[in-house]
């Protein structure tokens, strides 16, 4: 599959490090590698992966095939929101990890659609979802609906909704929250906003209704930063019930909350093939429906 892409930044910066930052499912090695096999041009050139680009480069980029996933099958049942030749949309549960990693080689999400997919196509991961967080969640089924959505998540095209119940009462009825994160110095572990963050994120949240000694709120997220709202609400002392790790309380009135009270909604981006807009929801889980009265 071949990509061409116009360098628009005024400042210098490495071809590698560049297409990395575009496609953020593919790692600085693999675009070494593609420019060590000649696979990678500038202005139709073959280019080293330290070339430098310039604003008004035009870069093709000819991706090869990746080879599938060594992740086991295994038969977890899952809810499926949608499934097409190009994507699958799930609802997932809270306490499931969304992909293998060190701690949790198997039980995963992706272990879970490998066994759905029963060897007919390889389920790619293009966004993540804490392990306690629930709701809706993409997978592209191949290269070419990744490299789409992926796309989308970077030039902030798709728009995320989430549910979350925090601690508090919100005066106001919404709010935007721009502050930047990072790794927390105290806790290598958490995300906070801190003198050294340098990464942006936007947090816009609108109060949907105010019981007792909380606040429920629909949140959207303008960037797609690690722990983003769990850390914006903290900063806001307005911290997620339930979110132990970010301070947030472990009850409501006489309810204890077993996980976070948060919840992905619905989000909104273009399909890879038909080029229109498409809308996918999770409703809410039990866990949540417990404590909400109503959803606006």
């Amino acid at each position: 599959m071949q990509e061409k892409i116009i360098y628009e930044k005024f400042e210098r910066e490495r071809a590698d490090s560049y297409l990395a930052s575009i496609y953020k499912d593919y790692s600085r090695s693999y675009f070494q590698k593609l420019m060590d096999r000649q696979r990678v041009f500038v202005n139709d050139k073959i280019v080293p992966a330290s070339r430098k680009l310039k604003r008004g480069d035009i870069i093709t980029v000819e991706f090869e095939k990746e080879e599938k996933l060594h992740i086991k099958p295994e038969k977890i049942k899952i809810d499926i929101v949608y499934e097409d030749d190009d994507i699958v949309v799930v609802n997932k549960q809270s306490g499931i990890v969304v992909h293998p990693s060190y701690g949790h080689p198997s039980g995963t999400l992706l272990n879970a659609l490998m066994g759905h997919s029963a060897g007919k196509y390889n389920p790619y991961l293009v966004h993540r979802l804490d392990k306690d967080t629930s709701g809706v969640i993409i997978f592209a089924k191949n290269e070419k609906a990744k490299i789409s959505i992926s796309k989308q998540l970077q030039k902030r095209v798709v728009k995320k909704i989430y549910y979350a119940a925090v601690k508090g009462i919100i005066a106001e009825s919404r709010g935007i929250i721009k502050a930047p994160l990072g790794r927390s110095p105290q806790n290598r572990k958490i995300m906070s906003v801190n003198p050294l963050a340098k990464k942006t994120a936007i947090t816009e949240f609108k109060v949907i209704e105010r019981k007792g000694d909380y606040t429920l709120l629909k949140v959207r997220i303008i960037t797609g930063r690690t722990h983003q709202i769990r850390s914006h609400m903290k900063y806001i002392k307005h911290p997620v019930i339930g979110d132990r790790q970010y301070g947030g309380s472990e009850t409501i009135g006489a309810k204890r909350c077993e996980r976070q009270m948060l919840h992905a909604y619905n989000i909104t981006f273009i399909h890879p093939s038909t080029l229109k807009t498409v809308k996918f929801t999770a409703q809410l889980p039990n866990d949540m429906k417990e404590i909400v009265s109503s959803t606006k």
